[in-house]
């Protein structure tokens, strides 16, 4: 019966384990908690503007010589902006307007079809949380993408160019817009 005693000693329980098991678990909580509170509240920076004035009115023409000086006044305006990513459409004036910016930042223009601007707005939710984003639309898709981040705009005219929207877009701060011309 004495080597049974001994046997037993040794399941004994520590009473420093347990309360040192909950402190772990509670830290490890506290972090996975904290991580996802700073993922959520990064806030999203997106610059929308339209492409520059175009030579005809027609198909897919190319800047005329004022969209070529707007698209190298938007350069200027955000080569220290710290840009992250640049979207264009398919459409070769969007892609001539975003290219001094390019140019000057180092990033390359991701191309995303006009009519599939619900794409866009996905990637600007979820991979570009924190980021500063320039989009290059058309007066018909800036007003939709302003629309599905939370700014709604006014419709652009046929004719007006010089719009710059500053949207801020965060999950738990909410969405704020500021309309300038440039």
């Amino acid at each position: 019966m004495a080597t049974l005693k001994k046997d037993h000693r040794g399941l004994r329980r520590r009473p420093l384990y347990t309360p040192l098991a909950i402190v772990i678990v509670s830290v490890l909580a506290a972090l996975l908690v904290g991580a996802w509170l700073v993922a959520s509240w990064g806030t999203t920076t997106v610059v929308l503007v339209r492409h520059g004035e175009r030579i005809q009115q027609e198909g897919d023409s190319p800047l005329s010589p004022a969209g070529e000086a707007r698209a190298a006044a938007l350069a200027r305006m955000l080569q220290t902006a710290g840009l992250d990513a640049i979207y264009v459409t398919q459409a070769l004036r969007t892609q001539q307007t975003a290219a001094p910016t390019a140019q000057a930042t180092g990033l390359e223009p991701r191309v995303i079809p006009a009519d599939n601007h619900g794409r866009l707005l996905r990637r600007l939710k979820w991979r570009h949380r924190g980021d500063v984003v320039l989009v290059v639309g058309h007066s018909n898709t800036v007003p939709l993408i302003a629309d599905g981040l939370g700014a709604p705009i006014d419709v652009i005219a046929a004719d007006e160019y010089s719009g710059f929207w500053i949207i801020t877009y965060s999950r738990l701060r909410g969405t704020r817009l500021l309309a300038l011309r440039y």
